[in-house]
C-alpha cells in the first residue's frame, strides 16, 4: 500500500523551498499569493524568458490554484502575462491541460516547480513563436 503525505505538508515544503531559494532553476520561482492563506490554495509564479528566444528579458507572471485533491491531481495553472504558446489558451491564460505533457501525464511526486520548469522549457521548444508586447495582460 503506498502511503501519501498530507496536502498540507506537502504545500508547505514546497513553500519553504520557494521562499528560501532553493529551486533547481533560478530562472523561475513561486510563492503564496498571501501570506495568510492557511489553506495553502492560491499561490503566484514567475518564469524569466529564456536567452536567445523571443521571451528573453520578459518576466512572466502565473496563477497557480492548488485545489483541495493537490497533488493527487494537477493544479490549475494560468499565465497573467499575455504569452504565445501552443498549451496556452489565447483568451484566458489557462494552460490546456490536453497539450501540456506534464498536465496530460500528472504524477503525485510533480510540483510547481517542475510545471514552471515544464513552462520554461515549452518557451525554449518554441522560442521563435511571435510574442505580444511585453507587459500584456490577459
Amino acid at each position: 500500500m503506498e502511503s501519501s503525505i498530507p496536502r498540507t505538508f506537502r504545500l508547505y515544503d514546497e513553500l519553504e523551498k520557494g521562499e528560501k531559494g532553493q529551486l533547481s532553476d533560478q530562472s523561475v520561482s513561486y510563492g503564496l499569493a498571501k501570506g495568510e492563506d492557511k489553506t495553502f490554495t492560491e499561490w503566484n509564479g514567475t518564469i524569466i524568458g529564456p536567452a536567445n528566444t523571443n521571451f528573453d528579458n520578459r518576466i512572466y507572471f502565473l496563477s497557480i490554484k492548488c485545489g483541495p485533491n493537490y497533488p493527487s491531481q494537477a493544479p490549475e495553472v494560468a499565465f497573467l502575462s499575455k504569452i504565445n504558446l501552443p498549451c496556452v489558451n489565447q483568451t484566458n491564460g489557462k494552460i490546456d491541460t490536453t497539450k501540456f505533457a506534464v498536465f496530460a501525464n500528472w504524477k503525485t511526486e510533480y510540483s510547481m516547480e517542475k510545471i514552471l520548469i515544464a513552462l520554461k522549457n515549452e518557451m525554449i521548444t518554441h522560442k521563435k513563436l511571435a510574442q505580444p508586447a511585453d507587459g500584456d495582460m490577459f
